[in-house]
């Protein structure tokens, strides 16, 4: 590593989802995927199709999973 010069890559790319906790989580998994050390996501927007206006994300943190079942959940049935 000592005779390679280090690099600083911004990437832009659309992600389509139903809604901002589905972007989130597939931005994330785009970052997971990119092979780096220290990458990051700066911002995430709502962008629509043939539109001006963005929305910026307020939370853009890695959506936590909360599937897994506890014995004070109520049960399906």
């Amino acid at each position: 590593m000592r005779n390679k010069k280090r690099y600083a890559v911004v990437i832009d790319t659309y992600v389509y989802a139903d809604n901002d906790y589905m972007a989130r989580k597939m931005a994330h998994n785009l970052k997971r995927q990119v092979s780096g050390d220290h990458t990051r996501i700066i911002e995430i927007n709502e962008c629509p199709f043939a539109s001006i206006e963005t929305r910026a994300l307020d939370n853009i943190g890695e959506p936590t999973s909360t599937s897994k079942w506890t014995d004070k959940d109520p049960l399906p049935f």
